[in-house]
């Protein structure tokens, strides 16, 4: 049985990739004193949903036609580990009281 072919346009899951990832750098480079849980919940939402929908664009994408979706796409995927990657770090220095050095760009690091 052949496997049926996927009919959706890669530069729509980009363009949410790249929306929603750029949305979680943003949470990454801001972390609020307040509502700490929720900002990173929220982060990390955004951050695991612009992954998945990166991913989902490069896997449509396999054609010449779709080279900027994928680039696009894999843009979104860096931004995206990118910021999923500063609000762990930042959620690992809160939880270990600080054991771990507060990250440069963190506005309520202790220097």
């Amino acid at each position: 049985m052949a496997r049926a072919r996927d009919h959706e346009p890669p530069a729509a899951p980009a363009t949410g990739a790249l929306l929603l990832a750029g949305f979680a750098f943003l949470q990454g480079l801001i972390l609020p004193a307040e509502a700490v849980g929720r900002h990173l919940a929220i982060g990390f939402l955004f951050g695991g949903l612009g992954l998945l929908s990166s991913w989902r664009a490069i896997t449509t994408g396999r054609g010449h036609r779709h080279r900027v979706a994928r680039r696009w796409a894999w843009a979104a995927a860096v931004l995206g580990l990118v910021g999923v990657g500063m609000l762990g770090y930042q959620g690992l220095v809160i939880l270990t009281g600080g054991a771990l050095p507060p990250p440069f760009w963190w506005p309520y690091a202790r220097r």
